[in-house]
């Protein structure tokens, strides 16, 4: 999946597997790193018990160099990724 595709997806949030498409890397590169050491991850997550979802909008903000976009705490955990400095 590109990050154009993500662009077009009529979606909240994305999977760990469309993200992982994205950044050529194994989804669960992202769920260990979402666990261990959020702020390197650099976008934002959000947790749902042992299941994670990623903002579209945030993610997109990330791969773009933006600032990713904060979310309200609601049904999720957020858990927002930023500057590893």
């Amino acid at each position: 999946m590109t990050l154009a595709e993500i662009e077009k997806l009529d979606v909240d949030f994305l999977t760990v597997q469309e993200v992982a498409s994205c950044l050529h890397v194994a989804p669960q590169l992202i769920r260990d790193q979402a666990t261990v050491n959020i702020r390197y991850l650099g976008f934002p997550i959000c947790r749902a018990g042992h299941a994670f979802k990623i903002p579209r909008a945030g993610f997109i903000a990330w791969a773009k160099g933006e600032t990713p976009v904060m979310m309200v705490r609601g049904e999720f955990d957020l858990m927002v990724g930023g500057d590893a400095n």
